[in-house]
């Protein structure tokens, strides 16, 4: 009984820490640069955009004390898109 258990326990285990690797983003703001075009101007989002933002919301805060990026982050574009791409942003 106790083995299959074990094997059971090892599986689940396995998997939450494959989950949790593959959930970890490397946060980095070059990573944004398919929306420089759409937060610096007028221009819609492109679908490279959307899927940058959506990979690196979890870095926004991080982004957002940053005192060089914080002007593009905190900005109406920059929240615009984000909402154009069904991103929230979070409150830091």
């Amino acid at each position: 009984m106790k083995v299959p258990f074990f094997f059971c326990f090892l599986s689940v285990l396995l998997f939450l820490l494959r989950a949790k690797n593959i959930a970890a983003v490397t946060c980095n703001p070059m990573e944004l640069s398919p929306c420089a075009n759409a937060i610096l101007s007028t221009a819609p989002p492109t679908a490279s955009c959307c899927s940058k933002l959506k990979e690196q919301q979890p870095c926004f805060c991080q982004y957002e004390r940053n005192p060089q990026l914080k002007e593009y982050i905190k900005s109406s574009n920059s929240n615009k898109v984000a909402s154009i791409c069904k991103v929230p942003v979070p409150k830091c």
